[in-house]
């Protein structure tokens, strides 16, 4: 109703100002009689009422944005406090009200996320197959957001137990990263660590990224302790058992070390904001020069470069720097590696 009126007077206004103006210019130019300034004035009119439909359509989709945006906020509230069942309610609600926008895939990955976090293996492989889809068919198999559902799909699949096709997916995404993608990307790393974990070549693995990374980066040094597992914590992942991974690691996260083997299966797994959360208590439980704690900030610009957050990825890499240098000092090579990973991420193209 109140729409219907703000069109009525827009019209009535444009119409109301028009007609002077046409009065005038009847009065100069010879010919021009009073069907000429009712003509003119209904043409006016028709664009004052085209102009109110394009506001009208214009409010409409913001508040159906606002809609989605409110069911995406609920879902991840409920998702941290443990609500599974209505997270996943919110995040179906949303894509229901997205109605096929951009931010679809976002809300397919959370959804995703929740039913992995629930235990429901299948529903998770059918969410993410269908978010690879989407992208793929509107952004194309090469682009950095099908790459990264590639990456959630094999995940998800390799948690299933379905090993082949996880290393099918695993591959196949590696490649496609070796040729777009830095060895360093965050996907060419998740690609890598997949063909890992079902091939058994963290030992290959380990090696890249201490060229890359240092020796002491969280990356180079879970490649080498899955290389030669010691302990179930480690065995699980690298073996590619990510389901028992996280129940094992879940169990064990009243310590720095545990919360960030736990982050590592999360973030593995595509469960970003859990990761996070994760990540964020081991830096909070830990002393800001320990190991741990340095691993843990690492782990924080992981995952912010895998949501496509450079920017605070950045300054997260910045105070890992800066813990480097407190701690060891400019010349040692793990500040070297620290140095150098904040250089590739400032020259990378944006």
């Amino acid at each position: 109703m109140g729409r219907t009126r703000e069109g009525v007077v827009t019209a009535v206004v444009v119409v109301a100002a028009a007609c002077p103006l046409t009065c005038i210019v009847a009065g100069l130019v010879d010919g021009l009689g009073p069907w000429v300034l009712a003509v003119v004035a209904v043409l006016l009119a028709g664009v004052g009422w085209l102009r109110w439909r394009e506001v009208r359509a214009t409010r409409a989709e913001r508040q159906a944005t606002d809609a989605v945006h409110e069911l995406y906020s609920d879902a991840l509230d409920r998702a941290e406090r443990g609500d599974l069942t209505g997270a996943a309610e919110r995040f179906e609600e949303a894509l229901g009200a997205a109605g096929g926008e951009d931010y679809t895939a976002e809300l397919l990955q959370g959804l995703a996320a929740v039913h992995l976090a629930q235990g429901a293996l299948g529903r998770a492989v059918a969410v993410w197959l269908t978010a690879h889809r989407t992208l793929n068919d509107e952004q194309g198999a090469d682009a950095l957001p099908t790459l990264a559902a590639a990456n959630g799909l094999a995940a998800a699949l390799l948690t299933h137990g379905e090993r082949e096709a996880a290393g099918e997916r695993y591959r196949d995404t590696l490649a496609r990263c070796g040729r777009l993608l830095d060895d360093a990307h965050p996907e060419s790393v998740a690609a890598r660590n997949g063909v890992a974990r079902v091939t058994g070549e963290h030992a290959e693995a380990a090696d890249l990224y201490e060229r890359l990374f240092g020796p002491a980066h969280p990356d180079t040094r879970i490649a080498r302790r899955q290389a030669a597992p010691e302990d179930p914590a480690t065995a699980r992942p690298a073996a590619g058992d990510l389901a028992g991974a996280r129940a094992l690691s879940a169990a064990a996260v009243d310590a720095p070390a545990g919360l960030n083997d736990y982050a590592m299966v999360l973030r593995e797994q595509r469960d970003l904001m859990a990761a996070y959360r994760a990540y964020e208590r081991a830096a909070e439980l830990s002393d800001p020069l320990d190991p741990e704690h340095l691993a843990a900030r690492d782990g924080i610009a992981r995952v912010m470069l895998l949501q496509g957050d450079e920017a605070n990825a950045a300054i997260e890499l910045t105070a890992v720097l800066e813990a480097c240098v407190a701690r060891l000092g400019e010349q040692h090579p793990d500040t070297v590696a620290a140095r150098r990973n904040l250089e590739r991420l400032s020259a990378a193209p944006s």
